[in-house]
């Protein structure tokens, strides 16, 4: 089991050119508008607000990166779905993900969170 001891808000950011650059392993978190990536940064980091959340949908617009006791970075990326959107900010959001999911050297897994209240 790890213990987190140190989290810290390194960069956010929606373009490649502007990500952190880090050698360690990156973990990131993808899901639905509001299914709780955030908190769960927060949760995990025992840190209440180190990941902005919000109760509308759609707050976080850009990958946020935490480095966690200066051995891994999580990545809080923007959510899919109900949150109100332009079809032309849809497709940047898509773009970014898809950028980040191919081309990123350091990232080791991305985790999908489902609120099972809601039908997906």
């Amino acid at each position: 089991m790890i213990r987190i001891v140190k989290s810290d808000f390194l960069k956010g950011a929606a373009e490649a050119g502007s990500w952190p650059k880090t050698n360690v392993p990156e973990f990131a978190f993808f899901g639905r508008s509001n299914a709780g990536k955030s908190s769960l940064v927060n949760m995990l980091t025992n840190r209440k607000a180190l990941a902005k959340s919000g109760s509308r949908p759609g707050m976080t617009r850009i990958i946020n990166f935490f480095l966690v006791n200066d051995a891994f970075t999580l990545a809080d990326l923007p959510g899919y779905g109900y949150a109100r959107r332009s079809a032309e900010e849809g497709e940047s959001f898509d773009r970014m993900i898809a950028d980040y999911a191919s081309t990123r050297n350091s990232l080791r897994a991305i985790f999908l969170l489902m609120d099972m209240r809601r039908e997906q």
